[in-house]
């Protein structure tokens, strides 16, 4: 069956109104991995997994770098977008660990590093708070299907998104800080990708200190990003 943007938008755990029908125990909503490259040259792969089941929904990542430096981030949500528990792990070349869970209405965050301390650092943020941590693209796309389910529509001539550009506060565990993120549709466009031409439909997200390029396909899944003053692009393999 085709991924259609209506099923995309219907299925995506980070849609702000309630999957309105119950899911299969499993369904995978997308999987795969990106190539991160510097200047022409793979750095790192990253490899992700997303899932919706009845209750709510899972993302998976693991970064590896080219040198063996490796990261995993787990986030577990309800199917409202709320966050249930989020995990990040730094595996190589030294151990770490933080986590983010609900403290009454808002979210804590408990950091452990080499050393064995462990602390705490409150977050004055929704449970509703998406996070967008550090060299996990796909939080990013996670990110623009939430702005996709807010107000856009699709019809025979395209996607259409009204309104001036949305603004998201995100949540950066490892930063141990949140950050705002301003999204705007900016139009359909060609590129070339792995040998194949493809019609994206093209996203500015910026932050106060970055801005990115990103590019969905006509299944609503993030095919590449570019960050055009840093010589950062991250294709889709």
């Amino acid at each position: 069956m085709k991924f259609s943007f209506v099923s995309a938008v219907s299925i995506m755990m980070l849609a702000v109104v309630a999957f309105a029908a119950k899911a299969p125990s499993a369904q995978v909503v997308d999987q795969g991995s990106f190539g991160v490259f510097l200047n022409g040259k793979r750095v790192a792969t990253e490899t992700f997994k997303v899932e919706q089941r009845a209750g709510g929904s899972t993302a998976k990542s693991e970064l590896k770098a080219q040198d063996g430096a490796t990261q995993r981030s787990e986030m577990e949500l309800t199917s409202k977008g709320e966050i249930v528990h989020y995990v990040w792990q730094e595996v190589q070349p030294a151990k770490a660990t933080l986590s983010v869970d609900p403290k009454d209405e808002f979210l804590s965050e408990t950091v452990s590093g080499t050393n064995e301390k462990i602390f705490k650092v409150p977050h004055m943020m929704p449970l509703s708070t998406p996070i967008m941590d550090d060299n996990f693209f796909l939080h990013r796309e996670i990110l623009l299907w939430r702005y996709l389910a807010s107000g856009c529509t699709a019809d025979a001539e395209g996607l259409k998104c009204l309104g001036a550009p949305q603004q998201f506060g995100v949540l950066v565990p490892a930063q141990h800080s949140s950050e705002t993120v301003t999204i705007d549709f900016k139009a359909k466009e060609k590129i070339s990708l792995n040998g194949r031409e493809l019609e994206c439909n093209t996203f500015r997200m910026n932050t106060e200190n970055s801005q990115w390029v990103v590019y969905l396909d006509d299944q609503q899944k993030l095919v590449r990003i570019v960050a055009p003053t840093s010589g950062l692009e991250v294709t889709r393999d």
